[in-house]
């Protein structure tokens, strides 16, 4: 059985990487940094694995609801991805999906994106909770909308993790 990585468990990883530069004398370090990527690339590669099944679902009327439910999922996890590199950690329970939209001031079109992740969570919510006739209509976006602003911002998100070194 696979276990969450250990350095999900010890804090802030970027704190945590200057007390060790402080404490290794010149050490090379790189090692911790791989282990920063790794839960990176596996939490891009989980919103690849939401953004597939979105496709398959968008297109079918009757499944509305599974669509912006991926569709929030890949985005989440692309964002997740993007938090944890810049901020050092994330909350790893339920609360985290409240920071959704909390991108990095550096982050492409920022305020756009931060927008649209908000929007996809309320929407998220009422599709996987919502069960009253009509409701669609209260949705912020389409589903269609909403998968393709989703697959745009994995693709972005995945382009912003490159720009800092994570190979992906």
């Amino acid at each position: 059985m696979t276990k969450r990585p250990l350095i999900l468990d010890v804090g802030n990883h970027a704190k945590i990487l200057n007390l060790l530069s402080q404490m290794a004398g010149g050490a090379n370090l790189s090692w911790y940094n791989d282990r920063v990527h790794a839960v990176a690339r596996q939490w891009l590669l989980l919103a690849y694995q939401h953004l597939h099944i979105a496709r398959q679902l968008v297109g079918k009327p009757r499944h509305w609801r599974a669509a912006v439910s991926r569709s929030y999922y890949a985005a989440y996890n692309a964002s997740r991805s993007v938090r944890y590199v810049v901020r050092g950690q994330i909350r790893l329970d339920g609360e985290d999906h409240q920071a959704v939209g909390d991108l990095p001031d550096d982050f492409p079109l920022k305020a756009k994106w931060s927008t649209f992740l908000t929007d996809l969570r309320k929407d998220r919510n009422i599709a996987d909770y919502d069960a009253w006739p009509g409701i669609r209509g209260s949705l912020s976006l389409e589903p269609t909308r909403s998968f393709s602003s989703a697959q745009e911002f994995v693709k972005t998100s995945r382009a912003y993790l490159r720009g800092r070194g994570i190979q992906i």
